[in-house]
């Protein structure tokens, strides 16, 4: 009983981490023939690294049906220290 639950857990872990988009870059957009262009995200909200903004850009893709996003433009309009963040989606 205990391993079916370990199973069931490692099983889930495994599932989730698969779903969640995949960061590329513009080179690897431009060489994938069999994903289509979702459009655009953009991220506005109190983010103060870039690791932030990129988990943000990562959970927005996921929450858009997005399997990969490519990173457009990071960054800190005036002197309040934010970034604000975009990038483009595929599926």
């Amino acid at each position: 009983m205990k391993n079916i639950i370990i199973a069931v857990i490692a099983a889930l872990l495994v599932s989730t981490s698969a779903q969640a988009a995949i960061k590329i870059d513009g080179r690897q957009a431009r060489n994938m023939d069999d994903v289509q262009s979702l459009g655009v995200i953009y991220i506005n909200h109190n983010i103060a690294t870039e690791q932030e903004a990129d988990m943000a850009l990562s959970q927005e893709s996921d929450a858009q049906g997005a399997r990969y996003y490519r990173p457009i433009l990071m960054h800190e309009p005036g002197s309040d220290g934010l970034i604000h963040a975009s990038a483009a989606i595929y599926r």
